[in-house]
């Protein structure tokens, strides 16, 4: 049976994966302006990411989600980060531009669909290029976008949110944009409560790759997840208050949930 279900979801994938690449490459093709180019693939893979959770069994509880649905203004959005999952469960809410590791850039397929999903990779090793990366991101929140960010520069085992690489929340210092954290929290794998025994089918972490672990994420039947929006910091702060600030309310959430 669960051969079956890996299959038919390995399927689904494809077709997905074939017809969201030409689609996005075509809009990278025709669309000049990089803002609508940016606004497309962020609107694209947003629609994708949601047929993706339906494929994958993921069922996501929102939980006070009202300003970033609502869509009056943008915000540079920051979450605690357990795995890959984060992202479609962020994107399936609301567009938004994200960013990624440069490792991942050269992956084979996987960083094509990061690039046309609107994702922005940081060199987060070299200073000078993280500065200039910082310096792009901070032009597409003034561009009007929801730009994600994973402050803690790596995924967890669920145990706890690791502290906060500050250097990553200079993208906002001058934009003008709040940041607007959110808390990630895996609920139920195939029904049961997530533990030491079966987090690893979820969580992303240690030495497995992602294929290796996504593969194994496809013999699940089910996972339920919930994001929850908590209280936004305005702009003004620097940014290593703004830092402490989001990791005290999310990592206080990600305990109390």
């Amino acid at each position: 049976m669960v051969w079956v279900i890996k299959t038919v979801k390995i399927l689904a994938f494809v077709i997905l994966v074939v017809t969201f690449l030409p689609i996005s490459f075509c809009v990278d093709l025709i669309v000049g302006d990089k803002m609508a180019k940016l606004r497309y693939f962020s609107r694209i893979s947003s629609l994708y990411l949601r047929a993706a959770l339906m494929v994958l069994g993921v069922k996501v509880g929102l939980r006070n989600i009202n300003k970033l649905v609502r869509g009056k203004e943008n915000y540079l959005v920051i979450s605690n980060h357990l795995s890959y999952l984060d992202i479609f469960v962020i994107f399936s809410t609301v567009p938004a531009v994200f960013i990624a590791n440069s490792e991942l850039e050269d992956t084979f397929l996987l960083g094509t669909i990061i690039k046309y999903s609107g994702g922005v990779f940081v060199e987060r090793r070299n200073r000078s290029r993280l500065l200039q990366d910082m310096q792009h991101i901070k032009n597409i929140l003034n561009m009007g976008f929801n730009v994600v960010l994973f402050p803690e520069g790596t995924t967890s085992d669920g145990g706890e949110v690791k502290p906060f690489k500050t250097s990553f929340l200079d993208a906002q210092a001058g934009s003008g944009v709040s940041v607007l954290p959110l808390c990630v929290r895996y609920r139920k794998i195939n029904g049961e409560d997530i533990d030491a025994r079966n987090g690893r089918l979820v969580y992303f972490y240690g030495d497995i790759t992602f294929y290796e672990h996504f593969f194994r994420l496809l013999s699940l039947r089910s996972i339920s997840v919930d994001l929850t929006e908590l209280e936004v910091i305005p702009p003004g702060y620097a940014r290593k208050e703004s830092a402490k600030i989001a990791f005290e309310r999310i990592s206080g959430a990600y305990k109390g949930m």
